[in-house]
This record gives structure tokens, C-alpha cells and sequence, in this order.
């Protein structure tokens, strides 16, 4: 449960904003990256932050910083956006103005894994959480029949291999990897069908499945 206590939106921001800068420099340091380095990733990627600036924002110098360097330090240091908003440690996250909560509470309202941890309604947002549970099994499903396609193509080469002395247990791995990509394709499909009746934007698909689209005549 959230722990309210007292707070003004500006001292909340403030201390916030350095409370994401301290994540900032340790996901920097845990790479071995310097200040420079970071400043110079952030230019390559399109968003040009001086050196100056960082330094000020590690330290502590900083009153705010934008989304849009949040998003472009997160890519930087390749670490998820969140994980810049909320480390994964046992220390509470003062996450909204008052609303002091565990990190793993906080980490699931920023994911949409959960309603935000002061919520007096747990149903709050159920229906666009549910978009995001929606997306995120679409992106396992596809990460599994890919995973299982490319296994059964493997264990199909040696199966057809004669000389190969486990030609039988290739056979065997080789159907029990294809049945198992199936699988994964019909829950694509049963994922598919909800997205539409959401409204949820169909993520794309890979060349082997797109026939999941085709439309009954």
C-alpha cells in the first residue's frame, strides 16, 4: 500500500527530477560510459545534449528535464524508459506528489500492469491496461513461433540427415517444435480478433504469418 504524506507539486518535482538523474548517472556508470560519451550517444541519435548539461543534471543542478530527454538518455544507455522513472531496488518510490509506494507497485502503474498505487478504484483504467496486456502477449506470442519455427527448421535438417545417429529424436523435436509454433500462431490469431474489437493498432507481422490476416471469403 502507498504511504501519503504531506507534499507541494514543486518540491515533488524537483525532487523527483533528481531522484531520475541519480538512475541516469547509475545506469551510465554500471556501463563504464563517461559523461561525454552519453552526450555524444544522444547526438548521434538526433537529440544533441552538451556535456555541460549532463553533468548539471547528475548533479543534482537541474530543476526538470523533458520527456524527450528522458526518452533519448533511455535509448543511450539502452535501458527501458521506466527503469530510468523507477529502479528496480527495495527502496520506496515517491511516485506522484504525496504518494510514496514500493518500487514494484510503481513500476506496474508505469507499465500498465496495475492501477496507479493510489487508486481508490481498482478497476480505473482497466480498459486501456487491458490494451497494453493485449500488445504485450502479441509480442511473446510472435517472440515464441519465431523461437520454435527456427528450432523446428533446425531439427528438421538433421532429422534428414541419414547418417545422423539421432535422426529419430530429431524427427520427434522437430514435430514437437512445429506443433508448439502452431500453438503460438492460433493464440496470435485469438489475440488478433481481440485487438480488432478493441481498437488496438495491429502490430506487424512476420512474412510467415501474415495469412492470419487473410480475411475468409
Amino acid at each position: 500500500m502507498p504511504k501519503r504524506h504531506p507534499a507541494t507539486p514543486d518540491d515533488w518535482s524537483v525532487a523527483y527530477t533528481r531522484a531520475v538523474a541519480g538512475n541516469i548517472r547509475a545506469h551510465r556508470e554500471r556501463r563504464r560510459m563517461s559523461v561525454q560519451a552519453l552526450a555524444d550517444r544522444c547526438t548521434a541519435l538526433g537529440y544533441p545534449l552538451e556535456r555541460t548539461n549532463l553533468n548539471k543534471l547528475e548533479s543534482g543542478g537541474r530543476a526538470s528535464m523533458s520527456v524527450a530527454e528522458l526518452l533519448v538518455l533511455a535509448r543511450a544507455l539502452d535501458t527501458p524508459p521506466m527503469l530510468l522513472l523507477v529502479p528496480l531496488h527495495d527502496e520506496p518510490v515517491e511516485i506522484l506528489p504525496g504518494v510514496e509506494a514500493p518500487a514494484a507497485e510503481a513500476a506496474a502503474w508505469l507499465d500498465g500492469t496495475a492501477p496507479a498505487p493510489d487508486a481508490d478504484d481498482a478497476e480505473a483504467g482497466e480498459e486501456r491496461r487491458d490494451a497494453l496486456r493485449l500488445l504485450r502477449d502479441h509480442h511473446r506470442a510472435v517472440e515464441e513461433w519465431t523461437s520454435r519455427s527456427r528450432a523446428a527448421r533446425t531439427a528438421g535438417t538433421r532429422a534428414a540427415d541419414a547418417q545422423d545417429p539421432n535422426q529419430r529424436e530429431w524427427q520427434e523435436a522437430a514435430h514437437q517444435h512445429a506443433d508448439q509454433a502452431r500453438h503460438a500462431a492460433d493464440r496470435l490469431g485469438f489475440l488478433r480478433d481481440g485487438m480488432r474489437l478493441r481498437g488496438v493498432p495491429l502490430p506487424e507481422l512476420p512474412p510467415g504469418l501474415i495469412h492470419l490476416d487473410d480475411t475468409p471469403a
